[in-house]
């Protein structure tokens, strides 16, 4: 058993990895649909902050991946994912009772990436 110790965490890290490289490569080839949310929810300096968005899903999403600096790199992506809690996912379940679905996915997320900063990156990573 002591063999397979520390593929588990690899898997969960990678697979969240995932979870937010895909979706800032899909925002990079749409930055103005990001901005125009962004810009729609009054946030201030929306293409700044959608730069900032994409780039940090990428670089953290494929640093994840990977396994370089999991300690410090989940950190900026526990952040996207409060805040895409609190304005975004949060805000759609209280008109609509099935998007409940989209908090609980952000909570997991964020489950995935705490999980990850304590018990480290598991196997397969570049940086342990």
């Amino acid at each position: 058993m002591e063999s397979r110790k520390g593929y588990g965490i690899a898997v969960l890290r990678i697979l969240t990895g995932f979870l937010f490289l895909i979706p800032g490569i899909m925002k990079f080839m749409d930055t103005a649909g990001i901005t125009g949310m962004l810009t729609n929810l009054g946030f201030p300096a929306p293409s700044f902050l959608a730069w900032l968005l994409l780039l940090s899903e990428i670089l953290f999403g494929a640093s994840l991946i990977v396994g370089w600096k999991t300690k410090y790199t989940i950190w900026p992506l526990v952040i996207v994912l409060l805040i895409a809690t609190l304005t975004v996912a949060l805000p759609g379940a209280l008109e609509n009772p099935m998007n409940w679905i989209n908090v609980l996915f952000h909570l997991v997320g964020i489950g995935a990436l705490i999980s990850i900063f304590l018990d480290g990156p598991g196997n397969w990573a570049i940086n342990k």
